[in-house]
């Protein structure tokens, strides 16, 4: 199929505006990247962060999405790894540095020289992006484009935050947030062996997350840290809310040397009593997006049919809707938007 010189894409023009639906030009790809045909692109909350312009890009106007799916049809002439036909999929680390010390040991999300995409280079948002082809993640056979867009950054984030707990099996997990990133947790979790606890506002997720594999649930309210040690207490937490209410409950339900992993970004400030931590010895750690490494062991699982998203799928064309959705908070599980043929609207 020849590639068209212009392509549908969805840009942000203005903060808290609804995104243009435009013609834009094809990119090309330079050097050793690879264009790739969008087939499912999905919709993170980090996009709603940009749009508002609380993370505010570099760069406007800027076609957002990170969590993109499709095929290669075209190469750079320094592109070695892919070949035309591969199906990858694109996250948010678009590339780093290569040779400092957080690239070298596996923290080559934390290099301070990284690209993002959707927020410093064009993102998925659209028909066809570019991706360098050192940072393409291979698609396995088996993985529908839809399921496997939220993997890109949801699922590596969720797999990423429930390794840095360091929990050996059998151990228990306390997961706040029974979004996307904590369906996707509670599954991971119990294929590491460890016992779940979801914790939720919401009795409807917290159903989903028993569905799933949760070995119990608490409602997150004022008692909530007191059911936490009634099952046993957290030898970890790990919080997906982006909200402050869950840091003192996480406080008060882990052990002793008890890890809370911190992955959810609430707006306000937390804060606590030194004692609170160090009379347990408890450890907080930041967990942000994943390594290539954790991407191919999260993919392998899903392979395997272990790993499945919540997902509703809507048509490209739905954007703004499903934008405004996922600021209302009325998403249950991951938004998917699936690239069809050209309609109406684009001709």
């Amino acid at each position: 199929m020849p590639i068209p010189s212009t392509m549908k894409a969805a840009v942000l023009r203005e903060y808290h505006q609804p995104l243009a639906l435009a013609e834009v030009s094809t990119p090309q790809p330079k050097d050793d990247e690879a264009l790739v045909r969008i087939e499912a692109s999905g919709l993170c909350f980090t996009d709603v962060h940009i749009w508002k312009g609380e993370h505010a890009p570099p760069i406007l106007p800027l076609i957002m999405g990170h969590e993109g799916v499709g095929r290669v049809v075209a190469l750079g002439p320094n592109a070695k790894r892919l070949k035309i036909g591969d199906r990858v999929g694109i996250g948010y680390l678009y590339s780093a540095c290569g040779h400092c010390r957080d690239c070298l040991t596996g923290g080559e999300n934390y290099c301070p020289d990284f690209d993002a995409t959707g927020f410093s280079t064009q993102g998925c948002f659209a028909e066809y992006v570019c991706l360098r082809d050192q940072w393409a993640n291979i698609i396995p056979d088996g993985i529908d484009p839809v399921e496997a867009a939220p993997l890109m950054c949801a699922g590596a984030a969720a797999f990423a935050s429930i390794k840095k707990t360091e929990l050996q099996a059998g151990d228990t997990v306390a997961i706040f947030g029974m979004g996307g990133l904590g369906q996707y947790a509670v599954q991971i979790a119990k294929l590491m062996g460890l016992r779940v606890i979801a914790v939720d506002i919401s009795a409807d997720k917290l159903a989903t997350a028993k569905q799933l594999g949760a070995d119990k649930a608490v409602v997150a309210d004022e008692k909530a840290a007191e059911n936490i040690i009634a099952l046993g207490g957290a030898h970890g937490c790990v919080n997906f809310a982006p909200v402050i209410a869950t840091w003192p409950i996480m406080l008060d339900a882990c052990n002793p040397r008890a890890r809370i992993v911190l992955t959810g970004v609430p707006a306000k400030e937390m804060s606590f009593y030194t004692y609170q931590v160090v009379e347990r010895g408890l450890s907080v750690v930041g967990s942000s997006a994943s390594n290539r490494q954790e991407m191919n062991e999260l993919l392998a699982l899903a392979a395997s049919g272990n790993v499945k998203g919540v997902i509703n799928a809507v048509p490209f064309d739905d954007i703004n809707d499903a934008l405004t959705s996922l600021i209302e908070g009325r998403v249950e599980g991951r938004t998917v938007l699936a690239m069809t043929a050209r309609d109406s609207l684009w001709t």
